[in-house]
């Protein structure tokens, strides 16, 4: 099973939107696959997992949130009491499918609580890492911050996923070169409103 850990260079920059499509690319390809929400705050005015569903056609079944909050920010704010080891617990009991497709709460270095951020579910759980990244001015920095995060802590990379819904500048056309060239090309997946590339 090949499990990846979807988080992103900020919030709202499409990373259930990706998953989304992703789910529906890989569906399509006759894989099975399994998306799970480890947390999911703002509920239920935000449910991620619904969204995922309705983009994918991923059986209701197949897709699960760990957690629930109802305040919308970071889980560190509001859980009194983070449930990090039941979440690994049940994150790593997922078996039989051939993609697992796991989206963080915000970005690798959101609190979950005093102990643990977002970035140690990847790791507790054998994660490969997806960035997605807005293409807009700025994201260069932003992508590669997360890469060098991820190669010091020795965490597997899987790429990077490029949102074209935010390209407006012309010189956002040059992103995906750019980071390509600086990773020994690292983007993925490219997408926007539909799928335009995905390798993995």
């Amino acid at each position: 099973m090949r499990k990846l850990f979807i988080s992103g260079t900020d919030t709202g920059i499409g990373k259930t939107h990706y998953c989304g499509l992703l789910c529906k690319y890989l569906l399509e390809k006759g894989d099975s696959v399994c998306y799970v929400k480890p947390v999911q705050t703002g509920y239920p005015e935000d449910d991620d997992r619904q969204t995922v569903i309705d983009m994918s056609g991923l059986k209701p079944e197949h897709a699960y949130t760990l957690n629930t909050a109802k305040f919308p920010a970071a889980p560190y704010l509001a859980f009194d009491d983070f449930p990090y080891e039941n979440t690994i617990k049940k994150i790593n009991e997922i078996k039989g499918f051939d993609w697992l497709i796991v989206e963080s709460a915000g970005g690798l270095m959101v609190p979950l609580d005093e102990g643990y951020m977002n970035f140690d579910i990847a790791k507790d759980c054998g994660l490969e890492t997806v960035i997605v990244v807005p293409s807009q001015l700025g994201c260069i920095n932003h992508a590669m911050l997360n890469y060098y995060f991820l190669d010091k802590e020795n965490l597997p990379f899987a790429g990077f996923a490029v949102n074209n819904h935010f390209a407006a500048a012309k010189s956002d056309k040059f992103n995906i070169s750019i980071l390509n060239d600086l990773t020994d090309n690292a983007v993925r997946s490219v997408f926007s409103d539909v799928m335009e590339f995905a390798e993995f």
